[in-house]
């Protein structure tokens, strides 16, 4: 439908549709305009389905979606982790975002049709390209002045890194999907990929490496197709080459992946100090975990503990509130009983993933499949779960592949 015609015909509609597009322009880039669109997006759609007579529909909508008891399951064990917890007001405030982001993921599976899903991923295809050309011109510009600058964009350069990643496996999926592509969609996909994954590279962060190598993985296991990933592959092996011949601590960076893993198994000496950093942060949630272990001390919560239990020298000098570990942070501020809430959350999505992707083969779906185990691998190093560029996005790859209706391919 022609944006005139809809505008004509469907007022609210036309302005959800802005809405939605600015939550996923926004998703590489504003935290603000990513809530500030979606909530917009929830209120323009309750007025229209009030409108339409179609209120009462919502409740059996939310009851029915495969992750309504995950997440109503993890949204207990949240509030009965705070209500025990160190500083219960606090930890209450602190769930406002565990709140928020599932009223998005809610409102993305209710309310996203065929032609707003459609624009939705076109814009935030298009502006997670743009994010990594940015993070790209950045590194260029510090390797010409003889500065080590990674690639960032307009967030840190591991959370870039992981935008990337997601937004990477979207053009990887619609790249390998059996659907009829132009000459001219499949060279701006395959340039789109390109670009992602030099800004991977230039990012310099090993989570997004290793979770690159699974969505290519995933993908190519779920699609069972390898022949069109050559190209972009070779394309993506010469690229690091390039960047890596330019950048020695780039080159460090991937090797150095198997040596922070050796030392947080072995317990011996870290490599450098990111990785040293997180063994500290780690060993810290343990002692906490240790002295809390059923409930935890509270979300929100590990700043307020941090010096009891890792005495100063701090790492980097910095009193953390975060122990750049999900499972670990959650069990810290939630205990055993959050963490088994997370991990059924988790379960629960990949499963949906799975499900759906069996259901109804397409780009859509094998966006979401392929991006699981890549988040979940990624939240291991860090906790992407609660930062809104990187969940939200999930959360509308999740609602994309669960709304997806065969023969739609939109």
């Amino acid at each position: 439908m022609l944006v005139t015609e809809l505008y004509r015909t469907d007022k609210l509609l036309f302005f959800g549709t802005a809405a939605l597009a600015i939550f996923a322009a926004a998703l590489p880039f504003s935290v603000s305009l990513i809530q500030g669109g979606i909530l917009l997006f929830l209120v323009l759609s309750l007025v229209r389905s009030y409108r339409q007579g179609a209120l009462n529909n919502l409740g059996t909508g939310i009851k029915s979606n495969p992750l309504f008891i995950p997440w109503l399951i993890y949204l207990a064990a949240g509030a009965l982790a705070a209500a025990f917890g160190m500083a219960p007001r606090h930890s209450f405030a602190a769930l406002n975002s565990d709140l928020l982001t599932a009223v998005t993921f809610f409102t993305l599976c209710l309310f996203l049709k065929p032609g707003t899903r459609s624009t939705t991923l076109n814009v935030y295809l298009f502006a997670v390209t743009a994010a990594a050309a940015l993070g790209i011109f950045q590194a260029i510009a510090g390797l010409a002045n003889d500065l080590n600058i990674r690639a960032h964009g307009t967030s840190h350069p591991v959370r870039f890194g992981e935008i990337m990643v997601i937004g990477a496996a979207l053009a990887l999926s619609r790249i390998v999907a059996q659907e009829n592509l132009s000459a001219r969609a499949k060279s701006l996909l395959y340039t789109s990929a390109v670009i992602m994954i030099a800004a991977i590279v230039l990012s310099q962060t090993r989570g997004a490496y290793l979770g690159l190598a699974l969505v290519l993985a995933t993908a190519v296991i779920a699609s069972r197709c390898v022949k069109k990933l050559i190209p972009l592959f070779l394309a993506g092996l010469i690229v690091s080459a390039v960047f890596v011949g330019l950048n020695p601590t780039i080159r460090y960076r991937i090797l150095s992946i198997f040596k922070g893993a050796g030392s947080a198994v072995t317990n011996t000496a870290a490599p450098d100090q990111s990785i040293g950093t997180r063994m500290v942060l780690w060993k810290t949630g343990a002692k906490i975990i240790r002295d809390y272990p059923i409930l935890g001390i509270g979300p929100g919560n590990v700043k307020k503990a941090f010096p009891v239990y890792c005495p100063p020298p701090y790492p980097e000098d910095t009193v953390w509130g975060s122990l750049h570990n999900l499972y670990i942070h959650q069990t810290a501020e939630r205990g055993f009983v959050g963490l088994l809430a997370l991990l059924i959350l988790f379960g629960g999505m990949f499963v949906t993933a799975l499900n759906n992707y069996r259901r109804y083969s397409s780009w859509q779906t094998l966006w979401a499949l392929a991006i699981m185990p890549a988040w979940f691998m990624m939240n291991a190093t860090e906790i992407t779960f609660q930062h809104v560029h990187t969940s939200y996005t999930v959360l509308l790859a999740l609602a994309a592949a669960i709304t997806a209706q065969p023969g739609t391919n939109a």
